[in-house]
């Protein structure tokens, strides 16, 4: 039987893997998102001069634990009486509630009374504040680019025109506006923004309950989720609005534009503030208090560092020049494909300044690249984003399965499985480790996908049937997961275990916004065209006329044969599967037998090998399960004998082994047991009469990991004995592969 030849690269799942399953599983559960309140709202008050009341007239937002970020306005009342008290953890009653004594009022240096121009300040307590589950600094927004459809603001102001104050912290949807359109209500000479809004304001819109007094300062903010819960991030501070009977957007100062004045402002106050206790990661966590009444839900985020867990993803490599201490700093990954072909982008290998020299696998090995193809079509110059894919071939193949393409067609709302990055903070080194994840999104079709700005700008064209759109929800915190260029994008469910396409554009792995990759179904002509074998009958079939059947001849490659009947030439068959030429005397019976074996004893076993399948035909039957070819080898003296090593019977005198088993005790192994894997009824030792280790085996590597044990006498082949075929094809693997687990 001829060994299987491809013809399609849509056969991967069926060579290299028995039950295609997938890596990680799908979610078992809907996931939960816990809403972890407001904890860092505060009121800000003023006492009677008999102290029988306060009055609240702010609101604020505790950012550091005894600092409180509000609008400069409420440096004073219309008195110009300081405000001298705060309060924290009210935002459903006044159980937990924490009332601090306000120490200190420090506003913008640019801000002047009446104005809501850098209208912003800060409150120092007298004390910290007692950090836990209903009170905690909110983390700050420092990215100018607002990217959020929906944001929240909150205060202790009226819920509308004529309505009490209520005693619970309210909340109210807001969309932002753009400045632009805001001017349409507050152009230049209006009260307040007599000089037109500046970029360190910005306008937002009520979706239903209105801000009333009470709610100046109050945090105008969004909430992304950690990986654990949803974490508050102080987006805004309320500065001024119409009225609660004003549908008109209100007025917000922007806390990035203003994130080096708090630092400075905190640290001049003897705080250990730094920009990276402000950074998202670094923040989110920090305060982070699980609550038992709520359920994780972690698993949103299947997280494993690349160096421990091969099984997330041991087929996503990384590339390198030259030494494994030489990485590529360039946010690139690969995925291995075939043992031997690793699939990225474009961009990643294009550079020759970067072009990598060997890819990383997950355990640490690395393989030298034999060659790098870019798609014929990808023109960096025109746009980055086309065409965007390359297949990296290795020289030598990978001791790991690959991971299959899959050649379908697009399904929105498809569950797919991404490979990305986190970078875990260290507050003591102000470093980070880098740790990888995996996520489960959805593709999205091209009308679902809205792309950022800043992503669909780069694609000049729109989205063609090659991008694969991908989404989740909700917004993450950046750096929670961050997308990795020509990592995998895996499709689970009924396919599971295959990857749709790599990485191409995006960020926080699609959450939030979509994200775009390669889809591979749409370049399969191409990759055919690179990973199946080229047959060229041209060269590959040669009739010489002029040699007749004894004749000697010789092929291109230097093989010297002789002019043999076609049947009696097993050999010729090697040659067909590894494409190489074939040469046919005068007719198409007589061909050009290779004389590799010149010994008979040499040719007796070239003759066994090639006649395996035809010869021990008669002793197959359904029930055998491999155990017929498995034989023990073992150590025998005087005293004792023991068997310590697994073997397979492939001659009638033959049996290859695993170097290191046998070599490592410091005697070589001098029996072996053969028929008695299932049952020691039909089993016999054999001496051994020679054993030869592989000449390039290597114990620290385990390289050419081979022996052959050579026995003493013949076997008798029998049903329960016989010897197995060798899979004589050295350029493609078998369609199915098993392998015996003999140690149980």
């Amino acid at each position: 039987m001829l060994p299987y030849e491809r013809s399609t690269i849509d056969d991967c799942g069926v060579r290299f893997y028995n039950q295609v399953e997938s890596q990680v599983d799908a979610p078992a559960e809907d996931r939960i998102l816990y809403d972890s309140g407001i904890p860092h709202a505060a009121e800000i008050g003023w006492t009677s001069e008999d102290s029988s009341r306060v009055r609240w007239l702010c609101s604020g937002s505790l950012i550091w634990e005894n600092f409180i970020l509000t609008a400069a306005r409420c440096a004073a009342n219309d008195d110009k009486i300081p405000p001298d008290v705060a309060r924290v953890g009210v935002y459903y009653s006044d159980e937990f509630a924490q009332q601090l004594k306000i120490v200190d009022i420090i506003r913008h240096p640019k801000h002047r009374l009446r104005s809501t121009y850098y209208d912003i300040a800060l409150v120092k307590l007298e004390r910290n504040v007692t950090v836990d589950g209903t009170v905690a600094p909110t983390c700050l927004w420092l990215d100018d680019e607002i990217r959020f459809p929906e944001l929240f603001t909150a205060g202790w102001g009226r819920v509308g025109f004529e309505e009490d104050k209520p005693e619970i912290l309210s909340r109210a949807p807001v969309v932002q506006i753009s400045n632009e359109k805001c001017s349409t209500y507050y152009p230049e000479g209006s009260p307040f923004v007599r000089k037109g809004l500046m970029d360190h304001q910005l306008c937002a819109s009520k979706k239903n309950k209105d801000i009333c007094p009470g709610d100046i300062g109050g945090p105008l903010y969004v909430q992304l989720f950690n990986g654990r819960e949803l974490s508050s991030f102080l987006v805004g501070v309320t500065s001024f609005e119409l009225g609660c009977d004003s549908s008109d957007p209100s007025i917000y100062v922007k806390v990035s534009k203003f994130g080096d004045w708090i630092i400075e402002t905190l640290q001049r106050h003897g705080e250990m503030a730094t920009r990276f206790k402000f950074e998202p990661t670094v923040c989110a966590n920090r305060h982070y208090i699980p609550h038992d009444h709520k359920r994780d839900v972690m698993k949103m985020l299947h997280s494993s560092n690349t160096h421990v867990s091969e099984s997330v993803s041991s087929y996503v490599v990384s590339f390198a020049r030259q030494h494994v201490d030489d990485p590529i700093g360039n946010n690139c990954s690969g995925t291995l494909v075939e043992p031997n072909v690793v699939l990225t982008t474009a961009e990643c290998v294009l550079d020759e300044e970067t072009k990598p020299t060997h890819v990383v696998l997950a355990n640490g090995k690395m393989i030298e690249v034999l060659e790098i193809t870019i798609h014929p079509s990808y023109n960096h110059s025109i746009s980055l984003y086309y065409n965007n894919i390359a297949v990296v071939k290795l020289t030598s193949f990978a001791p790991i399965l690959p991971f299959c393409g899959w050649y379908g067609g697009p399904k929105p709302d498809q569950k797919l499985l991404i490979t990305g990055q986190r970078f875990v903070p260290n507050e003591d080194t102000e470093e980070y480790n880098r740790i990888e994840i995996m996520t489960h999104v959805s593709e999205r079709s091209p009308v679902q996908c809205r792309l950022a700005s800043r992503y669909s700008d780069l694609l000049p064209q729109g989205l063609r049937s090659e991008h694969l759109c991908y989404e989740n929800h909700p917004f993450l915190v950046p750096g929670t997961c961050d997308n990795i260029l020509g990592s995998p994008i895996e499709r689970i469910n009924e396919h599971k275990g295959y990857i749709d396409g790599i990485n191409l554009l995006g960020r926080d792995c699609g959450y939030g916004e979509p994200a775009v990759g390669i889809r591979l179904s749409a370049h399969k002509a191409w990759l055919e065209s690179l990973l199946l074998p080229r047959r060229d009958n041209a060269t590959l079939v040669h009739i010489d006329t002029d040699q007749e059947l004894g004749d000697e001849c010789e092929y291109a490659d230097g093989t010297k044969g002789t002019c043999t009947a076609e049947p009696s030439c097993p050999d010729i068959n090697a040659r067909l599967q590894n494409n190489q030429q074939v040469i046919f005397c005068g007719n198409r019976n007589v061909v050009c037998c290779p004389n590799k074996a010149t010994d008979p004893r040499m040719m007796a076993i070239e003759n066994e090998f090639n006649q395996c399948e035809e010869r021990y035909r008669h002793l197959r039957t359904d029930q055998q399960n491999g155990s017929s070819h498995a034989v023990e080898i073992g150590w025998q003296d005087d005293r004792n004998t023991t068997y310590g090593c697994f073997g397979y019977l492939i001659s009638t005198r033959g049996v290859v082994a695993s170097a290191s088993c046998l070599s490592e005790r410091a005697d070589l192994p001098n029996i072996v047991q053969i028929g008695g894997i299932d049952s020691l009824d039909n089993s016999r030792v054999v001496p051994i009469e020679k054993v030869i280790i592989h000449p390039d085996y290597k114990k620290e590597t385990l390289e050419h990991n081979i022996a052959i044990v050579k026995l003493e006498s013949t076997v008798d082949p029998s049903e329960n004995v016989f010897p197995t075929c060798l899979w004589q094809n050295i350029t493609h693997s078998p369609v199915k592969q098993l392998v015996m687990d003999l140690g149980t």
